[in-house]
């Protein structure tokens, strides 16, 4: 895993190093359309589901949304959860120069989570007892970001952007813990201790939700 992400580092900053003498504002202005992905960066937000890109060119302004989905598994006290997550957005970049840009971004971020806590318990003289109950959560934040780059769009196509700092706030976040079912007698301390244990996992995706982020590349094709 290690050597792939060095191999990917190297290309990428190989094929920078070319974009840096393209005219990007000029082929900018040559072209309508960009069609990419982020594929990797440091943003919780953007690794959960690497998003598809779709900019409009209009000169020294860009216009586009952002579409990924995907889907994580996880662990808090006594629930295990899975999880479904959905990312839409809107972004719009400035350029101050050839590749320099500032960007905003407007997204919703939703988790659909199904979660099952279990806990054991001795009885004397029957032995251990199983209990479970299972839940289905639903995590949704607003997330507004503001962040800087660098993006170059070389002669025959190719984009290749860097947002080099993100910084992420949630306008709205909500999170519902609902039980759907129930196995085994479960007390109601325990029955306390797994809502409490499943609504920490949709706190927990809101904050991957909203987290910002360092250097998320994007690679892709201007027409």
């Amino acid at each position: 895993m290690i050597k792939k992400l060095s191999i990917l580092c190297l290309s990428i900053l190989f094929c920078g190093s070319v974009a840096w003498a393209a005219d990007s504002a000029g082929n900018r202005g040559d072209s309508i359309i960009m069609l990419g992905m982020a594929p990797v960066g440091i943003h919780l937000a953007t690794l959960a589901a690497p998003p598809v890109r779709v900019a409009v060119l209009l000169g020294d302004i860009t216009v586009g949304i952002d579409v990924g989905s995907g889907s994580s598994s996880h662990s808090s006290g006594t629930a295990k959860s899975t999880a479904t997550y959905t990312n839409q957005g809107l972004n719009a970049r400035y350029f101050f120069g050839n590749s320099f840009n500032a960007s905003l971004g407007y997204h919703m971020r939703n988790w659909t989570i199904e979660s099952t806590s279990t806990v054991s318990t001795w009885t004397w003289g029957t032995g251990w007892s199983t209990a479970s109950e299972k839940y289905s959560l639903d995590a949704k934040s607003t997330v507004a970001t503001i962040g800087i780059g660098n993006h170059w769009l070389l002669d025959w196509g190719l984009w290749i952007g860097g947002d080099w700092v993100l910084a992420s706030t949630a306008l709205s976040s909500t999170s519902e813990a609902k039980l759907t079912s129930s196995t085994g007698t479960v007390s109601a301390a325990n029955s306390a201790t797994f809502k409490k244990d499943n609504e920490k996992v949709g706190d927990l995706f809101n904050a991957i939700s909203a987290s910002s982020g360092f250097a998320v590349l994007t690679i892709g094709f201007a027409f």
